[in-house]
């Protein structure tokens, strides 16, 4: 996978947890709580509770993940180790997000650590090739 792709592919995944967040927000709050400026304190079920958790933090990978890819993908890093790094990044995020929401906690950590130490090696890699 491309680092280009891997960038491509962590929106994607953002964006859809951003859907998921809010369509499960609509489907236990009704349609007009989305509309309302005078929203008062919800709730929520545990299930909403990991939902809006997997997604805050999904944007704190966000914040190690995307400049480390975008760099990498700027300075024309290639080869098999770091693309797959991105491939691993990607995966690991997504079945972090998975897991997080079944809330099954112990199994997540794994995948949590897939997509965290892949950028660590992306960005290893790039430093050590001198691109930068």
């Amino acid at each position: 996978m491309t680092l280009i792709t891997a960038l491509v592919l962590f929106g994607l995944l953002t964006l859809i947890m951003l859907g998921v967040e809010i369509f499960f927000t609509y489907a236990t709050q009704g349609f007009g709580y989305g509309f309302s400026a005078n929203r008062g304190p919800v709730e929520r079920s545990p299930l909403a509770l990991r939902i809006q958790r997997a997604y805050q933090n999904q944007i704190e990978a966000a914040a190690y993940g995307v400049p480390v890819l975008a760099a990498a993908a700027v300075a024309g890093l290639q080869g098999t180790g770091p693309e797959m790094a991105a491939l691993i990044f990607v995966a690991g995020r997504a079945a972090f997000a998975v897991l997080y929401y079944s809330g099954v906690t112990f199994i997540r950590i794994p995948a949590f650590l897939m997509g965290t130490l892949s950028s660590f090696y992306i960005a290893y890699a790039l430093l050590t090739t001198g691109m930068i």
